[in-house]
């Protein structure tokens, strides 16, 4: 019985345009996977066009997605606000004088962004009241009320 030898593998070139072009080649297969997992296609059928099996390709979406999580929570929060940002840009172009649901979009939008920016309904309330001015005892005299107008001199048939 003879053994078989395995030939050498070729050697990797390890120049900076071959690392580089490596990179874009990794580059633009993660944005293909992407770009089909956010249009709704399966991982089965991404696997089959990238010629590699399911599983595979699982542990592939796996690791791109981990390494594009965002780390808890300063970046989570950047993220949120900015979505937030967006959502209130939208909102701001919805509203108009009959579209009440926009403006409703708006406070609620408005709302949340103060609570990621540590401001928040309660604190406003638990804030110490400002002395407010006191009601006027008496009603203004006569001659500080305002006259009637023409038109209501003749409405009420020049009294």
């Amino acid at each position: 019985m003879t053994a078989l030898t395995l030939s050498p593998a070729g050697a990797r070139d390890r120049s900076i345009e071959a690392r580089r072009a490596a990179r874009v080649a990794k580059f633009k297969r993660e944005r293909r996977i992407i770009d089909s997992l956010n249009r709704g296609v399966s991982v089965a059928e991404i696997a089959a066009r990238e010629d590699v099996t399911e599983k595979s390709m699982r542990a592939i979406v796996r690791e791109i997605l981990a390494r594009r999580m965002p780390e808890p929570p300063a970046e989570f929060v950047a993220l949120q606000l900015s979505r937030l940002n967006e959502a209130l840009l939208v909102a701001y172009g919805a509203m108009s004088g009959a579209n009440l649901r926009a403006v409703d979009r708006v406070v609620r939008i408005v709302r949340e962004l103060d609570r990621y920016h540590g401001f928040s309904a309660t604190e406003r309330r638990s804030r110490r009241k400002a002395p407010r001015l006191k009601a006027r005892a008496q009603p203004p005299s006569r001659s500080r009320r305002r006259r009637p107008t023409a038109w209501q001199w003749c409405r009420n048939g020049l009294k």
